[in-house]
């Protein structure tokens, strides 16, 4: 606290001053008390007289002492104002206010007692016996309220009765405090909480402490009290550190509890908080349970402004379920997060994002309840170095990728990807050419797909004897001009592509009878080579406008803006490291070819030339109303269909099967909470009795036009009050500058954040799709096989401190509800209780959370939990 005790009222100096003014006034008026205007203020000059009078004379006599001071004093009283010669005091009655270089002070009643260099300040009882006007001190924002402050100015000692000082978030009441002339505070029977109220929702009751401004509260035995009940939580001394303005102060995070699990009893991320530096602040985390499992973690956060900032999460996890089940194993956790400023540096960037598992798997961990990435099956790790040459069109990156699948128990690890390009098409010979723009893109690339056992075992041989290297570049002409007055707009292009890699494959038929496969052996060899690929093409664009108007008052008009496209592909099979191997089949000996570079970085088969024809449509529809709350055109306009786009190709060189799939896209978004996509896939071919398809057309079979292949309907739709919208999007863009990396989920997903401001929300989520049963021997019955589900989640204050919220998936198709959690939150005015259960899905559990509103104490929280595996 930057408030000094000893500057709760004023220097005795100026109270010299005071006492002199009112006895100037006596001097004047014919009676010892007299009314007191509301305010008055008077300024001393350089030279103030203090005026001594004796009354023991008839005459009277003054003698003057002369005092420098140079400030303002602004006094005054409600009620009266009364000065006691003999005694030598001045009594304030009714609001008494003092304000004296920047300190207020306020009471009911002020006593200031020059004999004995006090002063006093302490309230009145009304009629009814309650206590008014207590005493308020503040002084740069600091605020102290008591029931009587007495302070003598020669001994710098004062005593204070009930005090209550507050600073920033939190309050501290002391029955009983003697100031020091060190400025520390010595009090008994303390109250620390960061609830206004005079009777506190919870405090910590201190037995004796010691305060030191600015600094510290040293306490002996402490304990938790909640609505005027002791728990039997404490502590038999405490530290509580006193924040300045500006600063942070190192301290533990409370850690959540497990009372039951598979680990045995233990605590979980008790945590130790350090603020380095204003840029840099890290978090050392332990966790332990009785059977033997423990872990650690440190959470490393930097930023500096106008250049960078992120973040490292590195752990270490000890997993030991005890008897009768030995089993011990460990994980190690990396994380890290790295963006730059582009004001840093216009032409160099470094970003990175690193999330790496020595198990391969999110659910291998101690704390399944709370963590985002339990369902994620993939880690992808990044780290990438940019460079642009300044104001050419030219870019270079060089980039590490880490990809880790726990179904698969793979990783593909890509050292490095190095691509060179032009970031925008180039026109040589800019003052007669523009229209042909050229562009380039270079990429070399290492890489190694390995058993993730492989790098946790150090097997870093059979790492490398995995790898895969090769070199690709390309070059692309393109231009675009428009003919008939520009309604149409054609676009040709052509593009080179030229591809070098370090690893072929050498095939040889072998005698089936001592091998279980195709009877055909295949060598990775170190020996490289080039092959070429060619792609042309050309493409029509136009946009046709239509509009249909409705009858009526409202002049409804429909716009519908039709862009349909043409395009001619082309591709000869020019490629190279064709080979063949000869095989005896049934006593005939056959020749079989294959393309070297099919197992090779840049994998290539057989292929044969083509020639597409593309056709393409796209539709949106837009509906124009009158409207008399649109002041500036008077008319209101409605998205329909944001777009609707069909798609299908035909393949001149094909000798059967030339049409391709209809590709089918539908997008709605009346607005930014209402999102409607449908897409398909539909094949015009008939199919035999086995689903196989065939070479004819469906309508030649009887069998219609065709099929759908695959399709889907997603729906996404948040029910909620403008205001809340307007809410929920004020307090994402809040978070997109919040350090802590959990709130990535929220910004993106604000409908999931939880706020008592919000009376109600529902989000609700649909997808429905479809795909073509290829799997008859298992689904004889089924044409289709169908995916089903419906999301619900949505919350609602049930009283303006009671809020309820869930959420359900549900499998429409087998009538199971898949998942399922329900939140139930009390907010107490200063501190809340958060219950979640989960007692449907994999990750079964429930967690009691109790926690403070105030942000100083938003990491220390107390969670008691039953974790999944304990319900399973």
């Amino acid at each position: 606290m930057k408030t000094k005790i000893g500057s709760f009222l004023i220097f005795s100096a100026a109270i010299r001053t005071v006492f002199c003014l009112l006895v100037g006034a006596f001097c004047i008026s014919t009676s010892f008390a007299f009314e007191q205007p509301d305010t008055l203020k008077t300024a001393l000059p350089d030279t103030t007289k203090i005026i001594k009078t004796d009354t023991t004379s008839k005459n009277r006599k003054v003698y003057i002492n002369d005092t420098d001071f140079k400030s303002i004093i602004t006094y005054s009283a409600r009620d009266s104002i009364y000065s006691d010669l003999k005694k030598k005091q001045v009594h304030l009655y009714g609001e008494a206010k003092l304000n004296y270089e920047g300190v207020d002070m306020s009471a009911e009643y002020l006593l200031i007692d020059l004999n004995k260099n006090e002063v006093l300040a302490t309230f009145i009882e009304d009629s009814l016996g309650r206590k008014v006007g207590k005493p308020l001190f503040i002084e740069n924002g600091d605020t102290l309220r008591a029931a009587s402050i007495r302070y003598n100015f020669e001994t710098e000692k004062g005593f204070i009765q009930e005090a209550a000082i507050k600073q920033d978030e939190y309050y501290l009441t002391m029955e009983k405090a003697k100031r020091q002339p060190n400025e520390d505070v010595h009090f008994v029977h303390g109250k620390f909480t960061t609830c206004n109220l005079e009777e506190p929702h919870y405090h910590f009751a201190l037995s004796k402490a010691v305060m030191v401004p600015d600094k510290r509260i040293v306490s002996g035995p402490i304990n938790l009290w909640v609505m005027g009940v002791p728990t039997p939580l404490g502590l038999p001394f405490a530290m509580i550190p006193l924040k300045k303005k500006k600063e942070r102060q190192s301290g533990f995070i409370m850690p959540q509890y497990s009372i039951i699990s598979a680990y045995g009893m233990g605590f979980l991320d008790l945590g130790y908080y350090i603020p380095i530096t204003e840029r840099l602040q890290t978090i050392v985390y332990a966790t332990a349970y009785t059977r033997g499992s423990f872990g650690f973690r440190n959470y490393t956060e930097y930023a500096t402004r106008y250049k960078y900032n992120g973040n490292f999460d590195l752990g270490y996890t000890r997993f030991r379920y005890g008897y009768p089940d030995s089993t011990v194993f460990s994980t190690t956790t990396v994380r890290w997060t790295h963006n730059q400023d582009p004001k840093l540096n216009p032409n160099w960037s470094f970003t990175a994002n690193v999330n790496y598992n020595s198990n391969s798997t999110n659910k291998q961990t101690l704390n399944q309840q709370n963590n985002p990435q339990y369902f994620n099956n993939t880690l992808n790790s990044d780290i990438r170095l940019g460079k642009r040459f300044g104001s050419l069109p030219i870019s270079a990156d060089l980039k590490l990728s880490l990809r880790q699948n726990s179904t698969t128990r793979t990783i593909d690890l890509t050292s490095p990807i190095f691509n060179f390009q032009t970031t925008n098409r180039i026109f040589p010979f800019k003052k007669v050419n523009k229209l042909v723009g050229i562009s380039y893109a270079n990429e070399i690339q290492n890489r190694s797909t390995f058993k993730d056992t492989y790098l946790k075992n150090g097997r870093f041989d059979s790492i490398g004897q995995n790898f895969r290297n090769g070199i690709t570049q390309n070059f692309n002409v393109q231009a675009t001009f428009s003919i008939l007055k520009n309604t149409v707009r054609i676009t040709p292009s052509a593009t080179y592509k030229q591809i070098y890699n370090f690893q072929s494959v050498v095939k040889t038929a072998v005698d089936t009878n001592n091998l279980t496969l195709d009877g055909v052996l295949v060598d990775t060899v170190g020996t490289g080579g080039f092959s070429h690929s060619f792609n042309s093409s050309v493409s029509l664009t136009s946009n046709f406008y239509s509009y249909y108007r409705f009858v009526g008052r409202r002049k409804t008009l429909l716009r519908h803006v039709m862009t349909p496209t043409i395009s001619f592909n082309y591709a000869p099979a020019i490629q190279q490291g064709i080979e063949s191997y000869t095989d005896t089949i049934n006593g005939e000996a056959r020749e079989f070819r294959y393309s070297k570079y099919e197992r090779s970085l840049y994998s290539e088969f057989l292929t044969q030339s083509s020639g597409r024809i593309v056709f393409g449509l796209n539709n949106t529809f837009e509906l124009k109303q009158k409207s008399a709350k649109d002041t500036v055109t008077g008319f209101k306009k409605t998205r329909l269909i944001d777009n609707f786009f069909l798609s299908t190709d035909y393949d001149i060189f094909k000798d059967s099967m030339n049409w391709g799939d209809l590709n089918m896209r539908m997008v709605i978004n009346p607005n930014e909470f209402i999102n409607f996509t449908l897409t398909a896939n539909h094949s015009w071919y008939a199919w035999d009795t086995n689903g196989i398809t065939i070479n004819k057309f469906a309508f030649k079979n009887n069998q219609g036009i065709g099929r759908i292949k695959t399709a889907q309907f997603a729906t996404t739709l948040i029910l909620t009050t403008k205001k809340s919208r307007e809410r929920l999007q004020a307090i994402s863009n809040q978070m997109s500058n919040v350090w802590n990396p959990q709130y990535q989920q929220w910004i993106v997903n604000p409908n999931q954040m939880v706020y008592f401001e919000i009376p109600w929300k529902l989000t609700f989520d649909h997808i429905f799709s479809l795909n073509l049963n290829s799997d008859t021997s298992t689904y004889r019955s089924k044409r289709y096989l169908p995916t089903n589900t419906i999301t619900l989640s949505g919350d609602v204050n049930l009283t303006p401190n009671w809020k309820v919220g869930a959420r359900m998936m549900y499998d429409i198709e087998q009538r199971v509800i898949s998942n399922f959690n329900i939140n139930l939150y009390r907010n107490i005015h200063c501190w809340n209780v958060v219950f979640n259960w989960t007692p449907i899905g994999t990750n079964k559990s429930f967690t009691i959370g109790i926690r403070g509103n105030a942000s100083i104490l938003q990491n220390a929280n107390i969670n008691i939990r039953k974790p999944p595996i304990v319900l399973n």
